[in-house]
């Protein structure tokens, strides 16, 4: 071994050491931190409930229809006796696990927000008028059973939980308009399918989905389907026969293609595939002439198909970071778009934007444009326009135009950002 081998390792072992001293220094005085942090919050909670259960001593309860207890550090659920006339409750943020409404006595209760809290265990006495409940953020492990007695529910969010699977009483909740199953770890099969099918808006975000059930389509009476950040890559045949579908969200998933049983949802007004790794948007996108909002961006994209001309009611078109180098004429005819967003791809060219009627927002960043869109100046409705970081060069003079342009305009009102 050479003397500079050795000078080396001689130099760089204690550094190496220390290094690793450090690292356990500095994470022992985060965790210290962290619990000082802590201490000091549970101090404050404390001491906010303390006032707060002062004030409620001294005042008439039947006059109180909103109690806030958020933030006040409750290990075991406060005495709602009294409360008669009680329309909303907010026990948020506290460290409850088990709850039980025995001593509820009002029957004008419609809101109940348990969120950030550590339930295991829930049980509802008296439900008539409940219409939202909100258990978020908990340890449950299976939605409430005593939720049957809630028949006027109509917003449910049991997100970030431990849920698997979907209770057969559930199909009985008329009343349920908006479910909320985000980030749990739900079984998505045929019998739950059919337990959800006529619920209106249906969250499973983050449930780790690699497939749909095949009876899908039975779900006739949902509207709004969000199957973001799963593992989808297919949808089954019946989900062309979902024809009462007007939003979809399939964000963060591995389709490669757009599925053909897209294209027979007439009413669609949303369709999102951000992130995902399509090369191409089939020409039968043409037939969903309701669509406004339309998500395409972080994707494989090199070409628009002309069949897009065909959505006349599109307000929101977003494109950014995908492989085009064309934008086509087609886009100035679209007579409601008012958002385009076409940055970070390999444009060379764009047509004369001046004459969409309603665009008024547009960014056209990271592309390969060696113009500036000047026209665009005079756009009356124009509110945003971003052009940096293409390969345009602007005279002195031009950019003296262009801070005057700026100087001139209302404040908050219109902006370029070259």
């Amino acid at each position: 071994m050479s003397c500079k081998v050795l000078l080396f390792l001689f130099l760089i072992i204690p550094c190496l050491t220390g290094a690793q001293e450090v690292q356990k220094i500095n994470r022992g005085n985060l965790d210290s931190l962290r619990r000082i942090f802590m201490e000091k919050q549970k101090k404050a909670d404390i001491e906010k409930r303390a006032r707060f259960e002062k004030q409620l001593q001294s005042a008439d309860k039947d006059t109180i229809n909103d109690l806030d207890y958020s933030h006040m550090f409750y290990e075991a659920l406060p005495d709602l006796s009294g409360f008669h006339h009680l329309i909303s409750i907010n026990l948020s943020n506290n460290h409850l696990t088990k709850v039980n409404f025995i001593t509820l006595e009002s029957d004008s209760l419609e809101r109940i927000n348990l969120s950030n809290n550590t339930i295991r265990k829930i049980k509802f006495n008296r439900c008539e008028q409940v219409r939202s409940v909100s258990l978020n953020q908990n340890e449950l492990r299976r939605i409430p059973r005593s939720l049957r007695k809630c028949q006027s529910l109509t917003n449910l969010n049991v997100s970030n939980n431990h849920i698997k699977r979907i209770p057969r009483w559930l199909a009985k909740m008329d009343s349920l308009n908006e479910l909320n199953l985000n980030f749990n770890r739900i079984k998505l099969n045929n019998k739950a399918a059919v337990r959800m099918k006529n619920i209106n808006t249906l969250l499973l975000a983050g449930n780790n989905l690699k497939e749909l059930p095949d009876n899908i389509g039975e779900m006739t009476g949902v509207r709004k389907f969000n199957f973001s950040k799963n593992s989808l890559n297919i949808v089954p045949p019946s989900f062309k026969n979902l024809d009462s579908l007007t939003n979809i969200i399939f964000y963060k998933n591995n389709f490669n293609e757009i599925p053909g049983e897209i294209f027979y949802l007439k009413n669609l007004v949303e369709l999102d595939f951000y992130y995902n790794h399509i090369c191409e948007i089939p020409e039968g996108i043409g037939s969903l002439t309701k669509l406004k909002q339309l998500f395409l961006s972080y994707n494989q994209i090199r070409l628009l198909p002309d069949t897009l001309a065909a959505l006349k009611e599109l307000k929101y078109m977003y494109i950014h970071h995908n492989k085009l180098v064309v934008a086509p004429l087609w886009i100035t005819a679209l007579p409601k778009l008012e958002r385009l967003d076409l940055s970070y791809n390999r444009l060379v060219s764009i047509p004369d934007l001046s004459d969409a009627e309603n665009l008024a927002e547009i960014d056209l960043q990271h592309n390969d444009l060696k113009r500036f869109p000047w026209e665009l100046l005079d756009k009356e409705n124009l509110k945003f326009l971003i052009f940096k970081n293409n390969p345009f060069v602007l005279t002195n003079e031009e950019e003296k135009i262009l801070k005057q342009w700026q100087k001139n305009q209302k404040p908050f009102s219109r902006y370029i950002v070259y």
